[in-house]
């Protein structure tokens, strides 16, 4: 009898060890499919940032090499280059009158909105700031007189040539965009300032996405 119940014990015993080795089995391999999980995702990541670098990288090239073109067509012709930034920040056009500022300053109108921002090396104007450039353009037809300034301008990163020609593309996407609109050519000026005139100085994404813009100048605006 006493052989019987330690037999039964034993069985108990051996039956209870195989079942926390299957539950530390299962734990393990549960933590080894997610560890693989885990690192297929980050290979993932690694992967798309890469090809996301890549092609920035090629913009930039293609970017560089327009520029290189244009400048030596320039220098063929004997031409000045246009893109360069000017000795002053406050370039605008026509002085308005308070009326007109009136209208410019409304809280809460796209015409309160001055300037058009950009992804990283990039410069088509994003569906969002559409509303802006449509209301300033509407503005400029009714007011046929004035002369605005588009001014572009880029985060820090880059050299000052891919800056300046980075600046000037946004720049003129602004003025492309208000043209087609219906705005006469004469009466909007663009120019680059590349990173030269930066609202935001830290070195990170936040501060990089302010200076990543276009800005609208009407003049010297009243204080």
């Amino acid at each position: 009898m006493r052989s019987n119940c330690f037999a039964l014990c034993l069985i108990f015993l051996l039956a209870a060890c195989a079942s926390q080795g299957q539950k530390s089995s299962d734990i393990e391999q549960r933590d080894l499919v997610d560890g693989q999980q885990a690192a297929q995702r980050q290979q993932a990541a690694k992967a798309l940032d890469a090809e996301r670098q890549a092609k920035i990288a090629q913009e930039q090239e293609e970017i560089k090499r327009q520029l290189d073109e244009k400048e030596q067509q320039r220098r063929q012709l004997g031409e000045q280059p246009v893109v360069k930034p000017l000795p002053r920040a406050d370039v605008g056009g026509t002085q308005l009158k308070g009326d007109a500022w009136v209208q410019l300053k409304e809280p809460g109108s796209p015409l309160a909105k001055r300037s058009i921002y950009y992804d990283y090396g990039r410069y088509e104007i994003k569906e969002q700031y559409v509303p802006v450039i449509e209301a300033h353009a509407k503005f400029l037809m009714d007011h046929t007189d004035l002369k605005i300034a588009v001014q572009g301008n880029c985060d820090a990163r880059g050299s000052r040539e891919y800056n300046l020609a980075l600046g000037q593309r946004r720049a003129d996407s602004v003025k492309r965009a208000m043209v087609l609109l219906g705005v006469a050519e004469g009466q909007i000026e663009t120019v680059s300032f590349g990173a030269e005139k930066p609202v935001a100085f830290g070195q990170d994404e936040e501060s990089w996405a302010k200076n990543r813009r276009a800005d609208v100048v009407y003049g010297n605006e009243p204080r």
